[in-house]
C-alpha cells in the first residue's frame, strides 16, 4: 500500500473529477511546484495508486440503457473456477466476489430489458455451478466516481 500525504490525495481526486489534468494543471490546483506534480504523478501511477487513465462511457448515449445488478450463488468451493466464466457474460461490466446472501455481484448492461433476460434467463442459467440468481433491474443511477474520496478537514 502506497503511503499518500495530502498532496497525493488532492492529486487522485483531482484526476478523478478530470482524468485528463496535465500536471501543469495539478500543480497550479495544488499549488506544488510543476517538478513535485510530474515526480507525484509518475510515483503514484508506478505504485499502483492510479491504476491507469481511462474514458467515461455514458451507457445511455452508446445505447446501452437497461442496467441490473445479478446476484448469482454458486456451488460450493467454485468460485474461483466460475469467475472468468461470469464475467465474459455479455454486458457485463463490473463484478465482485461477495459475502453474505450472494457469492456475485455483477453489474450487466444492454439495449433492451430483452438483453437482460437472455443474460439472465439463458447464459447464466447454463453455467454449470450456478445454484441461483437474482436480477435486480436498476431504475435510475448516480456516478459518484468523480466526487473526492477525501473530504477536507474542517480547520
Amino acid at each position: 500500500m502506497t503511503e499518500l500525504d495530502d498532496i497525493d490525495r488532492g492529486m487522485i481526486d483531482l484526476l478523478r473529477s478530470d482524468g485528463r489534468m496535465s500536471a501543469p494543471m495539478l500543480a497550479e490546483q495544488l499549488s506544488i511546484g510543476r517538478a513535485t506534480a510530474y515526480s507525484r504523478l509518475d510515483r503514484l501511477t508506478e505504485s499502483g495508486a492510479i491504476a491507469g487513465f481511462s474514458a467515461r462511457v455514458d451507457p445511455v448515449a452508446v445505447g446501452m440503457a437497461v442496467s441490473a445488478l445479478v446476484l448469482v450463488n454458486v456451488r460450493q468451493g467454485l468460485w474461483r473456477d466460475l469467475r472468468d466464466r461470469l464475467r465474459s457474460l455479455p454486458g457485463v461490466e463490473w463484478l465482485g466476489v461477495a459475502t453474505g446472501r450472494f457469492d456475485f455481484v455483477l453489474l450487466v448492461r444492454g439495449d433492451s430489458l430483452e438483453h437482460l433476460r437472455d443474460v439472465a434467463l439463458h447464459e447464466l442459467q447454463h453455467i454449470d455451478g450456478v445454484r441461483s440468481a437474482e436480477t435486480v433491474v436498476l431504475l435510475d443511477e448516480i456516478d459518484q466516481r468523480d466526487h473526492p474520496i477525501w473530504h477536507a478537514s474542517a480547520d
